[in-house]
């Protein structure tokens, strides 16, 4: 019994070290360093002229991890919506970079877009060329209370995106429910 108890105080022990450790690393990325937007061109098929950028979060911060991971470790601590949140702060900060009539595309929790952290995070004037991607990550427990936060940024001009319908949490349902702007295909249905 007690080597079982040792063991088990063993691994609380490096747990409690490893959130610490992760906590720790996340609040750099909020404090401004390990934390950067890419932008990936979205093309039309037709003109062939890119109509829009998604902004994409990508981290320095060690250990060395895809941006997946760093995001699931912060909905482990409790603060997904405040790097959700930081991440779209630093694309919509770079958009006067943006060509005239490009949009830019943000990926967002169910969770974050309902945040009144949103739409204080988003420049007056910008909506009309934001579209904000729905992430698959998270269930959406009520499609009524999610719908009713976008309408004022839709109402605003943004537009809705349904992120890898198909795959986690996207389904038709989304679809049917939210009336998104542009589906995403998840890889595994194209």
């Amino acid at each position: 019994v007690i080597h079982r108890l040792r063991a088990q105080l063993v691994s609380e022990d490096q747990e409690h070290r490893r959130r610490g450790a992760v906590l720790e690393q996340l609040t750099r990325a909020f404090e401004g360093d390990g934390l950067e937007m890419v932008y990936q061109p979205i093309f039309d098929l037709e003109s062939r002229r890119v109509v829009g950028v998604e902004a994409l979060a990508r981290f320095s911060l060690e250990p060395r991890r895809p941006p997946n991971e760093w995001f699931a470790a912060a909905v482990d601590l409790g603060m997904s919506i405040r790097l959700e949140i930081e991440a779209a702060k630093r694309a919509l900060a770079r958009r006067a970079q943006l060509p005239p009539g490009v949009f830019m595309a943000v990926n967002l929790s169910p969770e974050a877009l309902m945040s009144s952290e949103l739409v204080a995070a988003i420049p007056e004037g910008f909506a009309h060329q934001l579209v904000i991607e729905l992430t698959e990550h998270t269930p959406v427990v009520d499609y009524d209370a999610l719908n009713l936060s976008f309408a004022s940024l839709r109402a605003a001009g943004a537009g809705l995106a349904i992120d890898d319908a198909g795959a986690g949490f996207a389904s038709l349902r989304h679809i049917l429910e939210l009336a998104p702007q542009f589906i995403k295909l998840d890889l595994s249905l194209t």
